[in-house]
């Protein structure tokens, strides 16, 4: 009898210890399927039942700090993504940061949804902040650490803010350029292309507006070396006319004078196309039979003629001698001027 009772014993003990290992199991695999979906409050509030049930349960309390970690994690994620929707992108990634240090001595089924998680976080904090750090932008020297950053990000989305943001270089090239083309700044307008196949080599815009530069460069170059030659060979005239007829005689008149004299008097015109200075007149004077009855030299009044400018000169013909009939019939010739150009 006490053999049986015995027996009964063990047998009921062993029952009872499995059916408490099995309950321990069930709330541990409970767990363990929340925590795949990603209900790790759920699934730690198992792990701790498993532990409750079975006092030595190793693997329950492993999962239960786990879970306890990826709590933390998934709070950290969720205030990133708050700060990233206020545009706070540098504490956003900080909390990225934060909580993938957390995650990273878990590695396993578990924690590999929370590290993906944690890289999809990161991306699309870093994706927003393309977008927001690409608007307002006036330059290509604004957008280029932009388009840097959006290259290295392996992903689709920020692909397309890169190729975004190469077409935006290429409008800002183009109209910087255009600019440049209207001042026939050249050389600045070919700059401006070159910035921008920098980064968009095969643009067929850019590539077109290079020619179109290059010919007006061409054609402008062409046309001032034409304007210069021009400008010389009217320099030489204009010089030519300044050295060899500046004076121009525009009156001259003869007067006899109640003494018996001849007054000469005169008007000459400038032009030069600069001042002219110390004008002399070389003049002949014939008497009534054409010969010639005296020569010589007057000088303009004032001394400084300036373009366009009027002198005048006067001179007298004293000591015409008793035996000089018709002195009025005397005529005056101005043979050439002389001067001096400033």
């Amino acid at each position: 009898m006490i053999f049986f009772l015995l027996g009964c014993g063990i047998a009921g003990y062993y029952f009872y210890e499995e059916s408490v290992t099995n309950a321990a199991i069930r709330s541990f695999e409970q767990g363990e399927n929340l925590a795949e979906k990603g209900d790790y409050e759920a699934a730690q509030k198992k792990f701790i039942e498993s532990q409750q049930t079975r006092s030595r349960f190793p693997a329950a309390e492993t999962n239960e700090d786990m879970m306890e970690t990826a709590i933390t994690v998934e709070k950290n994620l969720r205030k990133s993504e708050q700060e990233r929707q206020k545009d706070n992108y540098q504490e956003a990634l900080d909390l990225v940061n934060l909580a993938e240090e957390k995650a990273a001595s878990y590695n396993g089924p578990l924690f590999t949804h929370i590290h993906k998680n944690i890289a999809s976080k990161r991306t699309t904090v870093m994706v927003s902040e393309l977008k927001y750090d690409m608007k307002g932008k006036e330059s290509i020297t604004d957008l280029k650490p932009v388009l840097t950053r959006a290259e290295t990000l392996e992903v689709d989305e920020a692909q397309e803010i890169a190729e975004q943001i190469r077409s935006q270089i290429v409008d800002f090239s183009i109209n910087e350029a255009n600019q440049f083309l209207k001042e026939n700044h050249f050389t600045k307008a070919l700059r401006s292309v070159e910035e921008g196949l920098q980064m968009n080599k095969n643009n067929e815009k850019l590539l077109n507006l290079q020619n179109i530069i290059n010919n007006r460069k061409e054609a402008f170059e062409a046309e001032q070396q034409q304007r210069i030659e021009q400008a010389m060979v009217a320099a030489a005239k204009e010089d030519e006319m300044n050295r060899t007829n500046a004076i121009e005689l525009t009156e001259v008149k003869t007067n006899v004078t109640e003494y018996n004299e001849l007054e000469v008097t005169g008007t000459v015109t400038s032009n030069a196309t600069v001042p002219v200075n110390s004008i002399g007149a070389s003049y002949t004077v014939f008497d009534s039979n054409g010969k010639e009855f005296d020569t010589g030299e007057v000088y303009i009044n004032p001394d400084t003629l300036y373009p366009e400018d009027s002198g005048k000169f006067d001179f007298m013909i004293y000591d015409v001698g008793e035996n000089v009939e018709n002195l009025d019939e005397f005529t005056i010739k101005i043979d050439h001027f002389t001067w001096y150009l400033d």
